[in-house]
């Protein structure tokens, strides 16, 4: 999960597993799986890097490496 901003400053969690796209047109759309869609005041790379760093501070570097036969650590990303 991802802490991001409504357009109106509320905050909110949003499940970076369910993103399928993040578009700026001018403001940031970010769009679901189930279809979704939710406009953020985050800019593109922003929330980018918010689903880098979520992703890395989770292990899910390691859960990749693992299942593709490597053994390596979240440090080697």
């Amino acid at each position: 999960m991802i802490k991001v901003h409504r357009l109106n400053g509320e905050l909110f969690l949003l499940n970076s597993d369910m993103i399928e796209t993040i578009d700026t047109t001018p403001d940031t759309v970010v769009r679901l799986l189930n279809g979704h869609r939710y406009l953020v005041r985050e800019e593109m790379q922003e929330v980018y890097d918010k689903i880098v760093e979520f992703r890395r501070s989770a292990g899910y570097a390691c859960i990749v490496a693992n299942s593709a036969g490597e053994s390596r650590g979240p440090e080697d990303f």
